[in-house]
């Protein structure tokens, strides 16, 4: 079949790109036409033709490539796609990145800096004069409504907002004053909150700005309906707060319910995969080369045969934990896999602090000198035989219902009947965590509905002065406290989002909407 060409797209490197290898070069135009035309190949299944050989093994599964290239690939994770060689002579890339000579004349008629400030130019509202707002004032029924209220003491009731002020108010010629400031008629009251909020100044700059020269009833309100749908101050404005947070429910036994995670890579070309029972806080770390689905259930497999199957398995959107043989696995011996909210690791908590100890322990081996294998053994024994900090108990107690022997002596007999004991305070401080945690962040109850229109945080931005939110409205279509599931309005693309990754959209937008209003409602587990 003939190609197509959709879209172009061209790049200049930056000073800093321009001495990179001619391979980095290379590697880097790969990654960056993926990233350029994303919303084409997201989700699809395509080809990079380049025409430089080595990136076909660079980029391939078992490449160990410089730390930069290392960083661009793991930038391609989240696409399916497959690398393919082809000589200049047949690549077409090749040869129009050599034609850059233009014609003046058409430069002249398609020049971007020209045509970016004629927009700007013909864009700005033009300011208007008193004889304006005199002729405009004549015919506005609300002010002579106010003039009859005040020559003729017939108030109406539309006006009777106007009536508090009677003794400040006046007129000079057609045009209202209250003291020394100009009442707008209606017709030019978003044009003045538009002149007030040039320079974005925000809500209450505005108003104080508004408040010098001019009044008219209810003009905060009106102010903060326009500068609250401000396409600008929202791609660019503060996350939306957090909801309340709600603390898991503590399993009724061991291994019921339990949370997987991979750490890495480490300096060894290795990470740790991490399982941590949500009852008693035991967990089992191991040592993995490869950390392909198949590993994964590999390693689990052998914990199962000595622990059981849990009920539940919580893990991130890693590729590994997302894929149809990961999951079928768990449906094969009925596990129910949860899924956290993308880019929201706060759901996942308890696996994550512990990757944060584990850590910490490496970081200490590595800085003495010792072998960190070991390390992380002696680390397991320390920490399986400590109480813990919720539960009060050691994670072995409470896992096996024993205590492991270890180095230091001990008279203790084996704790009975403390259930009841280490419940009640795991609930107490989860409680006590829960209310610190919900004043430091702010949380508030949401405030958001299904059929809302709302912006989505970006997640990666091409530098500081890019806005916080993508331009594209989405629609709220799902929502379960802080998990929400938006659609996009152009595209039809349903992503589940937390609260903290939108901005509501105070009022209409003009935009186009996908037919299409199907999505996956598996994506909530």
């Amino acid at each position: 079949m003939k190609p197509r060409i959709i879209a172009y797209g061209n790049k200049c490197l930056s000073d800093c790109e321009k001495r990179y290898c001619q391979t980095e070069k290379e590697a880097l135009a790969l990654v960056w036409g993926v990233e350029h035309f994303h919303i084409y190949l997201y989700g699809l299944d395509f080809e990079l033709v380049t025409d430089h050989k080595p990136l076909e093994t660079i980029f391939g599964l078992k490449s160990k490539p410089c730390a930069r290239i290392e960083r661009w690939v793991l930038r391609l994770q989240s696409y399916r796609y497959k690398i393919i060689y082809k000589p200049g002579k047949s690549n077409i890339a090749d040869p129009l990145s050599r034609l850059c000579i233009v014609d003046p004349i058409i430069k002249k008629n398609f020049d971007s800096e020209e045509h970016v400030h004629h927009i700007a130019s013909n864009s700005v509202p033009k300011a208007f004069t008193l004889k304006e707002i005199d002729r405009i004032s004549e015919n506005d029924q609300e002010i002579l409504r106010v003039k009859e209220g005040m020559y003729e003491q017939n108030w109406n009731k539309d006006v009777l907002n106007f009536k508090v002020f009677e003794n400040e108010l006046c007129f000079y010629g057609n045009i209202l004053l209250r003291q020394n400031k100009i009442v707008i008629p209606q017709q030019l009251r978003k044009k003045v909150i538009e002149f007030a909020h040039e320079g974005h100044p925000g809500i209450v700059g505005t108003k104080r700005r508004l408040r010098t020269k001019v009044w008219w009833p209810k003009i905060d309100q009106d102010a903060e309906n326009i500068v609250r749908n401000c396409r600008g101050c929202l791609l660019v404005s503060a996350p939306t707060v957090p909801e309340p947070m709600k603390r898991r429910t503590m399993p009724t036994a061991p291994w019921v319910d339990i949370a997987i995670d991979l750490m890495g890579p480490l300096p060894s070309d290795e990470h740790l995969f991490v399982v941590v029972d949500y009852y008693s806080r035991y967990k089992e770390i191991v040592t993995l080369k490869n950390i392909t689905s198949t590993s994964i259930i590999k390693s689990l497999r052998k914990m199962f045969s000595r622990l059981g199957y849990p009920q539940t398995i919580t893990a991130d959107n890693g590729k590994q934990f997302s894929s149809k043989e990961f999951r079928d696995f768990c449906e094969e011996f009925n596990v129910k896999l949860y899924n956290t909210i993308p880019y929201w690791p706060q759901q996942y908590g308890e696996v994550e602090r512990q990757n944060r100890d584990i850590l910490k322990r490496i970081k200490i081996s590595k800085a003495t000198g010792s072998n960190w294998k070991e390390d992380l053994i002696d680390y397991l024994l320390m920490y399986h035989h400590t109480p813990h900090s919720t539960t009060g108990k050691a994670p072995a107690k409470l896992f096996y219902g024993r205590l492991l022997k270890d180095k230091i002596p001990s008279l203790i007999n084996q704790d009975q009947g403390f259930n009841q004991e280490f419940t009640e305070k795991d609930a107490i401080e989860k409680e006590k965590g829960k209310l610190y945690a919900d004043k430091k962040r702010r949380a508030a109850q949401s405030e958001l509905t299904i059929g809302d229109q709302v912006l989505v945080k970006k997640m990666r931005k091409e530098n500081k002065i890019d806005s916080n939110f993508g331009e594209i409205p989405h629609e709220v279509i799902k929502q379960k406290g802080g998990d929400v599931l938006v659609k996009n309005s152009t595209t039809g693309e349903v992503t589940r989002r937390n609260i903290v990754h939108l901005k509501k959209i105070n009022g209409n937008w003009t935009i186009q909407t996908n037919k299409s209003n199907s999505f996956d409602d598996s994506a909530y587990n």
